[in-house]
């Protein structure tokens, strides 16, 4: 008989260690896989078990990072984004928005709505338009919109304007940032041509295309200081006009406050809230738990819920939404295709605009005998031009 292969002491030290190493491996991938099954199981058994909507219900909207046309991220990514830290794949779909303040306006269970808007990031002026309309057709429709902040951005403010009472924290570091639009660009000639030697050709057509002119001048041309402050000039007089309307101030008071910021701040030594309140841009100061103690008030006590009070988060709400069983309309189709991001040749992910992806689309709904529209909701800075032209 053969006798087993002894091993010298160095040889069995090594083998020992990786072993240990390769159990290690196997465990470590065995409890993510692990942590992956219960998440994707939790996340299924809590959609199976949603409860209906009760009555006299606050719909909470707290969106955290950018509204977008489409997500960016895959629903696993995002899943696991709302249940941790990461600032990655933090977005809120637009449509999701505007369906749940369409269907809440009729919601028979929903008696009002609470925004909380600290984590809402930087977005499009075109969105928040939407946004704030879809608000103001649930005040429209005789419900409650109470907005709190610990202080409102530009962005933030435009959807709080909406509500109808607006909350500050009384030790607010920032106030109602009402500061105006502003575009700053880096110029390179200098550096490029001076400095470094290098020569730069431009060819263009067209008095106004300035996306190359850091690459041979030091400052912004006149052309291009013209479109900017026309353009930038429209939006701030929109976002006034409708700021104003909703809050039931003048345009000329409103851009009075931001001329003179720097100055209302120094006179309210630095009180911030108290500068807000006293220029009406906000009902009232209060804090997060004075809010849900205000909310607890006018709805329903709610000792299991997070904030005491009976409520809905938008998610939940987009949810039942999505699964409410309903037949699918028998009607011709008015198809919607999105092009968001910027503009690159072949097929590109969702956040970018793709020339054959998004063309594929189009011909998608072309074939299509069910569809007779097409809506193309563009929101992109540019691009490629061949891939532009293949859309």
């Amino acid at each position: 008989m053969n006798e087993p292969r002894r091993h010298g002491p160095i040889a069995s030290l090594i083998i020992g260690v990786w072993n240990a190493i390769n159990f290690t491996r196997r465990l470590v991938l065995n409890l993510l896989f692990l942590l992956v099954l219960v998440l994707l199981l939790a996340a299924l058994l809590h959609d199976r078990e949603l409860a209906p909507v009760e009555a006299n219900t606050t719909l909470v909207i707290a969106p955290r990072g950018q509204i977008v046309e489409q997500f960016t991220c895959d629903a696993f990514s995002r899943f696991m984004a709302r249940n941790s830290d990461s600032d990655r794949c933090r977005e809120v779909r637009l449509r999701d928005l505007l369906a749940s303040l369409d269907a809440a306006r009729t919601d028979p269970n929903i008696n009002r709505v609470a925004l909380y808007l600290d984590e809402l990031g930087p977005s499009g002026f075109a969105t928040l338009r939407e946004v704030a309309s879809a608000l103001a057709a649930v005040r429209a429709a005789h419900k409650q919109v109470i907005a709190y902040g610990d202080n409102y951005s530009q962005g933030q403010y435009m959807l709080a304007a909406q509500a109808d009472e607006i909350y500050l924290d009384p030790m607010s570091q920032g106030g109602v940032q009402l500061t105006g639009l502003a575009s700053y660009r880096q110029y390179f000639r200098t550096a490029l041509q001076d400095k470094l030697g290098v020569d730069v050709r431009l060819f263009k057509v067209g008095t106004f295309k300035s996306a190359a002119e850091p690459f041979i001048l030091d400052a912004a041309s006149p052309e291009a200081k013209e479109a900017d402050l026309f353009w930038m000039g429209d939006v701030w007089q929109r976002m006034l006009a409708d700021i104003g309307k909703a809050r039931g101030l003048a345009p000329a008071a409103l851009q009075t406050y931001a001329d003179t910021l720097p100055a209302e701040v120094a006179a309210s030594q630095g009180d911030l809230a108290r500068l807000a309140l006293d220029q009406k841009l906000v009902t009232g100061l209060k804090t997060r738990e004075e809010v849900d103690a205000l909310l607890t008030q006018r709805g329903v006590a709610d000792a299991n819920a997070e904030d005491g009070y009976r409520s809905i988060a938008l998610d939940d709400y987009v949810t039942r939404l999505s699964g409410d069983g309903s037949r699918p309309d028998s009607r011709p189709a008015v198809a919607v295709v999105v092009a968001e991001g910027e503009i690159a040749g072949g097929k590109q992910p969702p956040g970018k605009i793709g020339g054959d992806s998004t063309a594929d689309l189009l011909e998608q709904a072309r074939d299509d005998d069910g569809v007779k529209a097409v809506v193309l909701r563009v929101n992109s800075p540019g691009g490629e031009v061949f891939a532009s032209e293949r859309i």
